[in-house]
């Protein structure tokens, strides 16, 4: 960790007083119709899973205190269960921003573009979120802490039923969903830097530690992460990918010091 933490950092100053953009041609652009889909789809997804959840109370599972049997869980994932860990819950939490935080090197891009990288990165987050969610909705799956002793049981979950909401794993999907935009990203604004390999390797280093943490907390089975990371990477990707079909077409919307700028191409 210490050593990616001076690379990181040394990535910063290195952006900050040698790299500039240079802008032959835009690797990514927005288009009203597609975005519009993207994003669209991004806010039924995540709201959908708002109402079904917490609305409409859609599969809330109450626990009657029901003890569970190692032996009951499948031969891959038994070795990997863990009884519940708050401190390792909490080193979790605090991974996951801070590699939801690694787009933020997409600032050392022109101004022109921070729009449309947010706006990507907007939609990832929302797909990727809706995506895990509604799983999570239609699979019940016990986490693996609710085969260890009742008294290490986190009560918050127990009450709100997420105990039985273990897949996947929504930090690992969100995890790798960032780290994938970001490595994805960064490599096509800045093709030829030196950096690009090491902020790869930095961000997807944060997203298993995320995993990792996941699973040694209990909170999670190895095939819970798996599918969390698999999706996440899938959105992390598909998602910008997309907009590289669009660069040439109706409008570039770009943020600007003193506001938008909209400019329509006819072809």
């Amino acid at each position: 960790m210490k050593r990616f933490l001076k690379t990181f950092f040394s990535a910063i100053c290195f952006f900050l007083t040698f790299q500039a953009f240079t802008e032959n041609e835009k690797p990514f652009s927005l288009s009203p119709v597609k975005d519009g889909i993207l994003f669209g789809s991004g806010v039924l997804l995540s709201g959908g899973d708002l109402l079904l959840d917490n609305v409409l109370k859609v599969n809330r599972q109450e626990y009657k205190g029901k003890i569970y049997d190692k032996d009951d869980v499948n031969a891959f994932d038994r070795p990997f269960m863990n009884s519940y860990s708050h401190s390792r819950d909490k080193a979790a939490d605090f991974l996951l921003a801070a590699t939801m935080a690694t787009p933020g090197l997409l600032v050392f891009t022109d101004q022109s573009e921070w729009f449309t990288a947010a706006t990507m990165y907007a939609e990832t987050l929302l797909i990727a979120n809706g995506i895990k969610e509604l799983t999570k909705l239609a699979v019940n799956r016990t986490r693996p802490y609710m085969y260890y002793d009742a008294s290490t049981f986190p009560e918050d979950d127990i009450d709100e039923g997420d105990w039985a909401n273990s897949f996947p794993s929504g930090h690992s999907t969100i995890a790798f969903a960032s780290a994938t935009f970001t490595s994805y990203t960064f490599s096509k604004y800045f093709p030829e830097s030196k950096w690009r390999i090491p902020i790869t390797a930095g961000a997807y280093s944060m997203a298993i530690g995320v995993a990792a943490l996941r699973l040694s907390s209990g909170n999670h089975f190895m095939t819970d992460v798996l599918a969390g990371a698999t999706i996440g990477t899938l959105t992390g990707i598909l998602v910008p990918w997309l907009h590289t079909f669009i660069q040439n077409h109706d409008v570039n919307i770009a943020l600007l010091g003193n506001g938008l700028s909209i400019n329509f191409k006819l072809n």
